[in-house]
């Protein structure tokens, strides 16, 4: 019965931290965004591909995030 219990807990903490994780991705996506048109909105390009600064923002988020998962 501990072992199953065991097995439970180790279950919903996964599932926890996997929500957990979606979320931060979605607000550090959001926040390089934001982050990109404001720059280059400050470095006078003014009209902003939006193809260009969903591909930044995605390359930026996923290199945060592995960064973020490695150990030294």
């Amino acid at each position: 019965m501990k072992a199953v219990a065991g097995w439970l807990f180790g279950l919903g903490v996964t599932a926890l931290a996997s929500i957990m994780l979606i979320l931060l991705g979605i607000v550090y996506f959001m926040l390089a965004t934001w982050i990109i048109k404001l720059g280059a909105t400050w470095a006078g390009v003014t009209p902003v591909d939006g193809n260009m600064v969903i591909l930044t923002a995605g390359i930026i988020t996923a290199a945060s995030m592995i960064g973020s998962a490695l150990k030294r």
